[in-house]
């Protein structure tokens, strides 16, 4: 097995047709017919279905594009972190983030990579905790910044990067009876937020996850209502005094600076999350992903210390 029958092979199952791959690929139509059946040979099962109007991969053959597929990626990525260790590291970068963590590091990582690395551009997405590891383990991102959600990790390294602490939120101007007199407290004691109905994430996500940790620990059920799926509609729901959502600091840092959004801390027992910077155990660190982990760690500090991240710093 070799990159040349696996190219051959990955251009004839996207087209359905080895006279389209070889016409694709400049090659000769033989040329091709003969690399697939011996890639077939050594494999012992037929890739392909064929026939009059083409090919079409066989459900072996299926199951084998996946990791054509994946091998080719690492190939790439393998010639790209060689260059990169004699050469200034440069290429894309995919970065998968929570709306929060997005929300806070997402443009001052942005910057300091255009400063500090100006080759390297990061591709930026965001999703919930268990989309994000399902991304990771596909190879549609190359790293993940999110929170532990009871999902299996055995096959994603982890490095521990921010402890961050957990608020009930609410707006300035509660129209709801039962949060007006929330205006003027500081604290909450968690057994007092089963008086209310809090926003919060599902039970997949990190959020609705470490929620039912404390749930379960304390013997305190709170009232859940469904977050909006984007994060701006559920602050915008929460600052306009709809309702008030559990959340770390960084997804409204920006609007508790503004007084539309004010925190109340939870107390009796403080609620906290883990932030994690995550990578497929399956796949070596690049290059790229060691110049920007650091630049990462940076940032956090950098909003930890501005107060607008609130929680505690572990990354060394």
């Amino acid at each position: 097995m070799n990159s040349k029958q696996l190219t051959f092979f990955l251009k004839t199952a996207e087209l359905n047709s080895i006279a389209a791959a070889a016409r694709a690929l400049d090659v000769a139509q033989p040329s091709i017919s003969l690399q697939i059946e011996n890639l077939e040979h050594e494999l012992g099962a037929n890739l392909f279905d064929r026939s009059f109007r083409g090919v079409v991969l066989t459900q072996s053959g299926q199951i084998f594009r996946a990791h054509a597929q994946s091998i080719m990626r690492q190939m790439e990525q393998a010639k790209c972190d060689v260059h990169q260790f004699e050469h200034e590291p440069s290429g894309v970068l995919s970065i998968g983030m929570t709306q929060p963590i997005g929300n806070i590091i997402s443009v001052p990582l942005l910057a300091l990579v255009e400063q500090r690395y100006p080759k390297i551009t990061l591709d930026l997405h965001a999703g919930l905790s268990y989309s994000l590891s399902n991304q990771l383990l596909s190879g549609e991102i190359d790293m993940a910044i999110s929170s532990p959600d009871g999902s299996d990790m055995s096959q994603i390294r982890q490095q521990k990067l921010f402890r961050e602490k957990l608020f009930l939120a609410l707006g300035s101007e509660p129209k709801v009876a039962s949060h007006k007199v929330l205006s003027s407290a500081k604290k909450i004691r968690f057994s007092e937020l089963a008086q209310h109905e809090v926003i919060v994430t599902g039970p997949r996500d990190s959020l609705g996850y470490v929620l039912g940790q404390y749930e379960e620990e304390t013997g305190v059920k709170l009232s859940h209502k469904p977050a909006f799926g984007q994060l701006m509609t559920t602050l915008r729901y929460v600052a306009d005094g709809h309702g008030i959502m559990l959340s770390p600091s960084s997804a409204f840092y920006h609007l508790l600076q503004t007084n539309q959004i004010q925190a109340i801390e939870i107390v009796a027992p403080t609620l906290w999350r883990e932030v994690c910077v995550s990578t497929a155990a399956d796949r070596p660190q690049t290059a790229l992903l060691n110049a920007v982990i650091p630049l990462i760690k940076e940032v956090t500090k950098a909003e930890w210390e501005s107060g607008r991240w609130q929680g505690e710093l572990l990354a060394s």
